[in-house]
């Protein structure tokens, strides 16, 4: 069973670390010992694997946005059942890819999202294909730059879903308050 985080007491001095820490890990970049009050410094591999995987989820929802828009573009599926059994799918090997190799990029990604083409025809036309993918990267690097509209809503969705957790822990309740606001991103679909 996974570790049970305890909720914020609500004292002062809890609220505030909780939500100083979370401020220093959902920066976009990377914690340095120089970035870091020295009571944090020996702390410091812990709260880099923190931001990767707040990065890690970004990553995986901006790709799964994508995904879904090139989808609904080409009007591959018209069953949304369907398309959202893919899409999940889509998202779970863009999660292995990323657990397995901390080296992976977008040319990885994109190379799962175009596998899950549902039109064989179109699998087999090569320029079509690679016409996809080069949409996909396109779409999936610009959404994952500072300041694009689609970054800036993905991460403070990830932010809040982060602060839920921190603040009312990792059971029933956190998770309820995570699973909120990353819902809140899907309007940009």
């Amino acid at each position: 069973m996974c570790n049970q985080q305890p909720e914020c007491n609500g004292e002062r001095v809890d609220l505030l670390v909780r939500l100083g820490l979370l401020k220093l890990v959902s920066g976009i970049s990377g914690i340095t010992e120089e970035s870091l009050p020295e009571t944090l410094k020996l702390n410091l591999s812990r709260l880099r694997a923190v931001q990767a995987q707040i990065q890690k989820i970004i990553v995986i929802s901006t790709s799964i946005l994508v995904f879904r828009q090139i989808l609904m573009s080409e009007q591959a599926l018209v069953n949304p059942v369907e398309m959202e059994s893919i899409v999940v799918r889509c998202g779970k090997e863009v999660l292995e890819l990323l657990d397995r190799s901390k080296e992976a990029g977008v040319e990885e990604i994109v190379e799962i999202m175009s596998g899950f083409s549902r039109d064989g025809e179109e699998a087999s036309n090569t320029n079509k294909l690679q016409a996809r993918k080069a949409v996909m990267s396109r779409m999936l690097v610009k959404s994952l730059q500072a300041g694009d509209t689609v970054f800036e809503r993905i991460s403070h969705a990830v932010y809040l879903a982060t602060r839920g957790v921190a603040l009312a822990g990792n059971g029933p309740q956190g998770r309820k308050l995570a699973e909120m606001a990353l819902r809140g991103w899907e309007p940009l679909i």
